[in-house]
């Protein structure tokens, strides 16, 4: 074992000056920062990977931080190697600065008497590690903090894709504009990439399981999420090991430490290191299919159905009954004008004027009031069949002039 020195520059409202907590807080100017040679403890990346022509890597911490105070943390720790003595005094510290900040709260509470005041939080930031010798001098310790892991090297493989319809399936998702689709990916491709952005385990956990349950919530207004997810199978046309595995997830995200608290904290015994591990627990959703499967099937079915406003004609000489409304920012909403007041009527109407506009056969296309007969909705249940709005538009051009 050998003994270690960390500083750390602290702010906060009250700084008391002396022994605290295991640590010592004292004042050091500017002057004595510099010439120690303060700078905040960050990782760097490594250039150790001539093998590959291509890749990429992330740092597990990177401190976003900047602090310019004369005040210091000082923590004497003995450990086996400076990380993990790094480790203990970080642990150490926001021990002592989330009991500052809860004494701060008390504090002005007490002096105030103002029972809302939420107090003003302590910050801190390590600038410098020291081995101390036989004789306890500070001897300075280099960190070898380098990113290690390497991600899809020596790509792209290839500059097309595996088969000609995917360009088409990518114009497609330039063009849909459904807010629950484009929320469902922002959430999804958030979650895949949330390990490079450092994001927390709980964050990529929430945004995987975010983009399921916006999904879920949209297609059904069952009143337990569980029923959701039944009812969501079925029109997604989902297996029932995929059902389960979401209401596995579900209860992860809801009874496990996630977005709900657990004061197990399974870290708190670990040995010393840096950077510290999270003691979330979570099955990994985020590295299978499942979300994946579920955004793909939602945007195919989500495609296939209509949001119809039902009208009446402004021009009863007018030769177009059914149009498309807010193309630029809505996705698959129309307009259908008729004068008939008669809910079968109008349907039947619709059915046969959608599958004429869109040469599809009539069994294929379902359609239902959507509460009022002001609006309907139509869906088309051959999933090799589809209504493209741009031949619509083309259609109202050519009538139009």
């Amino acid at each position: 074992m050998q003994k270690f020195r960390i500083y750390a520059l602290i702010h906060g409202q009250t700084l008391p000056v002396g022994l605290l907590g295991g640590c010592e807080i004292k004042q050091m100017d500017i002057i004595e920062q510099r010439r120690r040679g303060f700078t905040p403890v960050q990782y760097e990346f490594s250039e150790n990977h001539s093998d590959y022509k291509t890749y990429a890597t992330s740092l597990p911490f990177v401190d976003p931080m900047k602090l310019h105070t004369n005040h210091v943390i000082v923590y004497d720790i003995q450990e086996a190697e400076a990380e993990a003595a790094l480790g203990g005094a970080i642990r150490k510290f926001d021990h002592l600065c989330s009991r500052l900040f809860l004494a701060g709260i008390q504090d002005v509470r007490s002096k105030t008497d103002n029972k809302l005041y939420s107090g003003q939080t302590y910050l801190y930031q390590v600038n410098k590690i020291y081995r101390l010798d036989e004789h306890g001098d500070e001897q300075d310790v280099s960190l070898d903090l380098k990113s290690g892991h390497i991600f899809l090297p020596n790509r792209p493989e290839r500059s097309a894709w595996h088969v000609e319809s995917t360009d088409v399936f990518l114009e497609e998702l330039f063009e849909f504009k459904d807010p629950v689709f484009n929320k469902a990916l922002k959430y999804l491709y958030g979650s895949s990439v949330g390990h490079f952005r450092l994001d927390s385990y709980e964050k990529i956990a929430l945004d995987h399981f975010k983009s399921v349950e916006l999904i879920v919530n949209t297609l059904s207004p069952k009143e337990s999420f569980k029923e959701r997810v039944d009812e969501t199978a079925s029109i997604l046309d989902l297996t029932q090991e995929q059902a389960v595995e979401i209401k596995k997830y579900w209860d992860a995200r809801s009874n496990g430490d996630i977005a709900h608290s657990n004061y197990n904290d399974m870290t708190a015994f670990y040995p010393n290191q840096f950077p510290l591990p999270n003691g979330m627990e979570y099955p990994w959703a985020y590295l299978d299919s499942t979300a994946r499967v579920v955004l793909l099937k939602y945007f195919d079915v989500r495609k296939r159905y209509f949001h119809v406003d039902i009208q009446e004609p402004y021009d009863p000489s007018e030769q177009l009954s059914l149009g498309v409304v807010n193309a630029h920012s809505e996705c698959n909403h129309l307009f259908f004008q008729t004068s008939s007041r008669d809910k079968k009527e109008i349907l039947r109407s619709l059915r046969n004027e959608f599958a004429k506009t869109f040469n599809i056969n009539e069994k294929d296309v379902a359609v239902d009031f959507v509460g009022t007969k002001e609006t309907a909705r139509v869906f088309i249940t051959d999933p090799n069949k589809e209504a493209r709005i741009e031949d619509l538009q083309k259609r109202m051009i050519r009538i139009t002039f």
